[in-house]
This record gives C-alpha cells, structure tokens and sequence, in this order.
C-alpha cells in the first residue's frame, strides 16, 4: 500500500536558519505586511503543500478488480489529498471556481461526467479551487487495446469551429513531476494543435504541431512553484502565455467539419509511467 511519504514543501525553505529571514520578518510586520509575514514564516519552516488521508493500492494490486476492454462506469477510488489553499490557490486564478461544464478521461473511461467524478478519485479530485491529477507507478490505459497511454484529463465540454476566439486559464503547480502532456489544444479528428508537457525535473515545454522540431521550454525547475498558463484559440490561430508573458502563437488548419476543445491534466502517450506523479491546477475557466 502506497501511504503519504515525501509530501513536497514549500521551496522558500532555503530561509532555514537564516538571520536575514528574521530580519526581513520583522521589518515586514512593522510596515504592517503581516500576511505576507506569515506567509514567508510558514515557507521557512517546510509547511507542506498538501497532506494525504489514506493509502493507495500498487497498480498491479489494482488490476484484477479493474475491469478492462471497455468504458467501465464502477470507477476505482483512493487517498483523499487536502490542498493547502493559502500556497497553492495563489495568483489571479486563486479565486476562480472550477468550470461546471467539463468531462474527465481516466484510464478506465474517456467520457466521465461530472457527476460521476467522486467514484475516480484514485486519479481525479477538486478540493477548493484546485484540481488534483494523479498517476500511479506502472500504469496503463485498460479501457481498450491501445498500449501504455495512461492519462487523467478534463476536457471542455465547450468546443468550437474556425471563427470567434476562445480562452482558457488556470494555474498550474507540479507536486510529483514526470513526462506527460499537461495540455492540449485538441482536434476531434486529427488531435491536437498545441502541446504543454513536462518532464522528470519539473521543466516546462510548449510543441507547436505546425513547426516542425518546434518544441521549446519555456520554464525550468519548476516543482512546487505556482505558475500561470493563458491559452487562445479560434479554431485556426492560437496564442499561448506564461505568468502573462507572451511565449508562443501560430496557425494549424483543422479538418473542414472538426471542432476544437481544451484539454488538461496529464497524459503519458506512448511512454511509462516510472513513478507516481501529481499535478495540481488551480481556477481553471475557459469561454
């Protein structure tokens, strides 16, 4: 059984032992910025960014009650994760609501709605603001043949065809990193058109489909530190931000007839997953 061992914490724990953090402290309070005060003290002392409420079976465990071949509506669930809010719900999407009008895609099943959410909770839940993706060490798709292909997506129930601009905001946290797709604009016949992944340090990359060898990373390093994603499309064109900063844009002809949606979480492709992962998105929206 798998139990709540390595919980990430705060990066800012560098302060440790720190006279200068004291300092800082104290000048902070007597300018009156107590919050941003106690904020700096509960990162100097490694407060976790999550806590964990139960255990999890291995995926082998799990796979002789998994059923498999098909969409399976039984679900599987697991360890509850309480997000802690006041470190990750941070930045201008902290007080967005989770959108309503979303699917979720587990191994088990592609097309999950909301109201079945709580039954997958070994690889989806939302606490507060946040969305909690998970994936375990040695997973696989089981709803059909398709080899390897783990993946824990929600997708906007919104979809589109060449013509008004469409938007889509939230912000990420990576809490276990691993390689996988984190986002996608995506095509309901010829998949997607632009591509966010991550990789085993925690790196951040954008893969414009319309240039070849185009992929590029746009952010290093970054575990456990809060970062805003800001996607534009209309169907043709597509514009991508980072913390609001301008990183990539083009145009990708879709299929005549096609539609368009936003999807996030993570999603293996054709690789393994070598070690649990988890990813938090806090304030997602789109319209």
């Amino acid at each position: 059984m798998r139990s709540s061992t390595n919980i990430p914490v705060y990066p800012a724990k560098r302060w440790n032992g720190s006279g200068i953090f004291e300092t800082m402290k104290h000048l902070l309070t007597l300018l009156g910025f107590a919050v941003l005060a106690s904020t700096l003290t509960q990162a100097a002392v490694g407060e976790p960014l999550y806590t964990q409420q139960g255990t999890d079976p291995t995926f082998a465990n799990l796979l002789s009650r998994l059923p498999q071949g098909f969409n399976s509506t039984a679900g599987v669930k697991g360890s509850i994760i309480h997000v802690n809010k006041h470190l990750i719900e941070v930045g201008p999407n902290a007080n967005h609501p989770i959108a309503k009008d979303i699917d979720i895609h587990t191994l088990g099943n592609s097309h999950i709605p909301r109201k079945d959410f709580p039954k997958w909770s070994r690889w989806y839940q939302e606490d507060g603001h946040t969305q909690v993706f998970r994936l375990f060490k040695g997973e696989t798709n089981v709803r059909n043949g398709r080899p390897l292909a783990a993946r824990v997506e929600a997708f906007s129930k919104l979809s589109w065809q060449p013509g008004p601009w469409h938007e889509w905001s939230g912000t990420y946290t990576i809490i276990k990193p691993g390689g996988a797709c984190i986002f996608q604009v995506m095509n309901n016949k010829n998949q997607w058109a632009l591509h966010l992944g991550m990789n085993d340090k925690g790196d951040v990359d954008f893969d414009p489909r319309h240039v070849r060898n185009g992929r590029k990373v746009i952010a290093t390093n970054m575990t456990g530190k809060p970062f805003q994603i800001r996607v534009r499309d209309n169907g043709l064109d597509y514009e991508l931000y980072l913390n609001d900063q301008k990183v990539g844009s083009g145009s990708y002809s879709r299929p005549a007839g096609s539609k368009t949606d936003f999807r996030w979480g993570m999603y293996k492709g054709e690789s393994t997953v070598n070690d649990d992962q988890m990813i938090f998105v806090t304030g997602a929206t789109f319209k």
